[in-house]
């Protein structure tokens, strides 16, 4: 009897020690489909601007929004970005000495509509609930801040007005899937919009030489976003 119990031990050990055909087939795998095609969500950050030669440019500032994406096929989606900036500009008087131009500070507020095109490097796949990605975008800056007193100092020919302009973006980031609906965001984007010369530095009294018409002038903005996904 005792020898009985003996064998029936050894075997039911011998059992747990073979491997189990259904654990030896599942591999676990650090991707997962993502089924969610479109994602809807809400921007914060900040950024910062060049200001151009004379310095009367916008600085950047807080950047607030919402973004609206929708997956195309393969690695690819189509998104919407629209952005409040809000920042400062040095006022500047072109017929003081150099070092002495910059009489103030004004708001500067613009905003933002631009198309972009997202490749995810993965595919419409999260690799764990990670989605590193590369956009590019482009569409409209368009001036939107309320006149400043002083402005009303300047002769007319020297105020700057930033007005409408050209607003590209290429940027790289990352997206982290928290939950099936709910995404992080993170952006590092470049920017660039044009900015138009006061014609009054342009006069030849004033003697600057070489200004142009206008200037292009690059930005750097960090951004996240929290999206929802369905």
């Amino acid at each position: 009897m005792r020898t009985s119990r003996t064998n029936f031990l050894l075997f039911a050990l011998a059992a747990l020690a073979l491997p189990r055909p259904g654990a030896a087939q599942t591999i676990p795998s650090p991707y997962r489909y993502l089924e969610e095609r479109q994602e809807i969500g809400v921007i914060g950050g900040t950024m910062s601007a060049k200001t151009g030669r004379f310095g009367y440019g916008p600085d950047g500032g807080q950047v607030l929004g919402v973004r609206y994406g929708i997956e195309l096929s393969g690695p690819l989606a189509l998104e919407g970005v629209t952005q409040w900036i809000a920042g400062e500009r040095d006022v500047v008087d072109p017929g003081r000495v150099e070092g002495d131009r910059v009489i103030g500070q004004a708001d500067a507020e613009a905003l933002t509509i631009e198309a972009r095109l997202r490749f995810s490097f993965v595919g419409r796949r999260a690799w764990h609930s990670l989605s590193p990605f590369l956009s590019f975008g482009g569409g409209i800056a368009i001036d939107m801040s309320n006149p400043s007193e002083l402005d009303q100092i300047l002769l007319p020919e020297d105020r700057f007005e930033f007005g409408n302009s050209f607003y590209g973006t290429v940027s790289a980031g990352s997206r982290w899937y928290l939950t099936k609906r709910f995404t992080v965001r993170g952006d590092g984007t470049f920017s660039l919009w044009k900015i138009d010369t006061p014609p009054g530095y342009t006069y030849p009294e004033r003697e600057f030489l070489g200004v142009a018409d206008g200037e292009w002038l690059g930005g750097w903005a960090l951004s996240l976003a929290l999206l929802y996904r369905w």
